[in-house]
């Protein structure tokens, strides 16, 4: 081979096999950024727990609203209707749904409870709705 050809042979393959004094440096650069990765992923994963949970309360309510303002439906009804969703769907716990606010022309619920957490969070969410009650004209 001719002496360019050499070099540049070299080079290259220094290139492709790296230096070997840095030998090991990736290894403690993951151990020293995984767990930040862990931990943003964590958190990452509990807001969107925390989001499921206030969309789930929300809909209940709604759902508890609409069924307490339909026609010769009574608020107790609408709160039946909540508890019986939110026991299906299982991600608000320790729920509790509350028909304070309605009146004769008007059906409130409001849902509040926990969020399911696998960290050190006390994560709680309340959600209301309102419906004017059907009345037969």
């Amino acid at each position: 081979m001719r002496p360019h050809l050499r070099r540049w042979w070299r080079t290259r393959r220094h290139a492709v096999r790296g230096p070997r004094r840095d030998a090991g440096i990736s290894t403690l650069e993951f151990l020293l950024i995984a767990p930040a990765l862990l931990i943003i992923s964590c958190i990452v994963l509990q807001l969107g727990v925390f989001f499921l949970a206030s969309t789930a309360a929300h809909t209940a309510a709604r759902k508890g609203a609409q069924a307490g303002a339909a026609y010769l439906a009574g608020p107790g009804q609408g709160a039946t209707r909540a508890r019986d969703w939110l026991g299906q769907v299982g991600v608000v716990r320790n729920a509790q749904v509350s028909t304070a606010g309605s009146s004769g022309e008007r059906v409130r619920v409001t849902v509040t409870g926990s969020v399911m957490s696998f960290l050190p969070w006390d994560l709680r969410v309340e959600r209301s709705a309102e419906d004017t009650v059907e009345q037969n004209q």
